[in-house]
């Protein structure tokens, strides 16, 4: 008779449910909704028109400077990883049939 083997260990049960973190999610989009529009409302009220453009355009240039910058970065890490990967191909003799 063979030695008898114990069985593997069952995984540990998240100890959160997955509903918190949903729930979680939404009461923060709800916030952040409601802080953006207390502030612009408060922003009207002091400024008018003029306060309301303004951090329009402010928030784009943000978001169009954030945005260069991501794409500056990845398209460096990109070109990098393809010229390693030129390296390696030439480094093993593969030869391309593409070519």
């Amino acid at each position: 008779m063979p030695p008898p083997v114990a069985p593997p260990p069952l995984p540990p049960k998240p100890v959160t449910p997955e509903w918190v973190f949903t729930l979680l999610r939404t009461v923060l989009a709800v916030l952040l909704v409601a802080l953006v529009t207390a502030g612009i409302t408060l922003l009207y009220r002091k400024t008018g028109w003029e306060g309301i453009w303004k951090l329009t355009l402010i928030g784009t240039c943000g978001l169009f400077t954030l945005m260069s910058v991501l794409v500056i970065v990845g398209g460096a890490l990109d070109i990098r990883k393809l010229f390693r990967r030129l390296r390696e191909r030439e480094a093993s003799g593969d030869s391309d049939s593409a070519d």
